[in-house]
């Protein structure tokens, strides 16, 4: 049976680090087991994400990795992504689909129960709790879920749900008995000081 797309997602983080390092650290990852990548570099410039996207595909296709591009539906089409993750303040997802048409990914975050029930009726591939625990790599975050909601939150969605925010070692196992169907990570991976022997461990902690 073959592994979700959305199960364990390394999203980007590149801050200082040049970007030929930190294509082969993506490419590490995708070898040691991560299963998408979504390029969400806030600060960037247009003209760098444009770059930074066409070498992550270049990087990602042979291996049958997908990429997924946080907010820029544009970007996706200009760089054939695989999809597409939106947040509230992005394009809306029904946008998204006439633009990117139904071949593609769409995922959506949720920060409200609200936000899950439109969800619902709405034409997406995953939907994403932001985020479930604090994190100091996302801000404007409206709420927490805590496992607790994370757990209410599986229960009413009909999409495929992921945890977004706080997610570790520590915490996955939990995180997939809450009723997620995965996660994606950014410090869990990008601070570890083996990331080969981290993705490992997070992998296993999914079964």
């Amino acid at each position: 049976m073959a592994v979700p797309f959305y199960q364990l997602m390394l999203v980007t983080h590149r801050q200082q680090t040049a970007l030929d390092d930190y294509l082969h650290f993506v490419e590490t990852c995708a070898k040691a087991g991560i299963t998408s990548v979504q390029l969400r570099e806030k600060e960037a410039s247009a003209d760098f994400l444009f770059h930074f996207a066409v070498q992550l595909k270049a990087l990602l296709s042979p291996l049958n990795i997908p990429l997924i591009i946080n907010d820029h539906v544009d970007l996706a089409l200009a760089v054939d992504a695989a999809g597409v993750h939106l947040g509230n303040s992005d394009t809306c997802p029904q946008k998204a689909r006439k633009q990117l048409g139904h071949h593609r990914i769409i995922g959506l975050s949720l920060e409200s129960m609200t936000d899950c029930l439109t969800a619902n009726q709405t034409d997406v591939d995953y939907v994403a709790a932001s985020a479930v625990f604090p994190t100091v790599n996302k801000s404007n975050i409206r709420r927490h879920w805590g496992l607790d909601g994370l757990s209410k939150l599986a229960r009413q969605s009909r999409h495929p749900l992921i945890g977004i925010g706080g997610i570790d070692e520590s915490n996955l196992n939990a995180v997939m008995k809450a009723g997620a169907h995965g996660a994606a990570m950014i410090g869990a991976i990008h601070n570890a000081p083996d990331p080969v022997a981290a993705i490992q461990t997070l992998r296993a902690l999914q079964h």
